[in-house]
């Protein structure tokens, strides 16, 4: 069974070395992506006066290419858009624009209120 939660301690830290990806994130929270019990992905959002940002999603490569790291930025994107009015990436992706995102300053922004998660089933646009 798949999962998401923010984790207070060094679990993703440790999950992202293990996999070789070096993480120099600062102040803010990690996300997990757990499958059953093991940690299968990572988030890392950082929270400024008006906007989270959104540093960077890692998924273990054995279990790309079947929507789990849409998955773990939806819902990242979804827990942390009620609190502050945007919501920012720090990069510029194109999979952000199917959610209305525009680039600004190198990276990639959104009012909060403005977000619409289109799905690939076709129930919401």
């Amino acid at each position: 069974m798949l999962h998401v939660k923010p984790v207070i301690d060094d679990s993703c830290e440790a999950f992202l070395l293990a996999e070789g990806v070096e993480s120099a994130y600062g102040e803010g929270l990690d996300v997990a992506l757990y499958e059953e019990e093991k940690i299968i992905g990572a988030a890392h959002i950082s929270f400024l006066p008006d906007c989270a940002l959104l540093e960077g999603v890692y998924v273990t490569p054995s279990r790309r290419g079947i929507g789990l790291g849409d998955f773990l930025t939806r819902a990242t994107m979804d827990a942390y858009t009620r609190s502050l009015p945007f919501f920012r990436v720090a990069y510029v992706d194109d999979y952000f624009l199917k959610f209305g995102f525009t680039e600004k300053d190198g990276g990639m922004e959104i009012a909060s209120e403005a977000i619409r998660f289109p799905s690939h089933c076709g129930g919401h646009k």
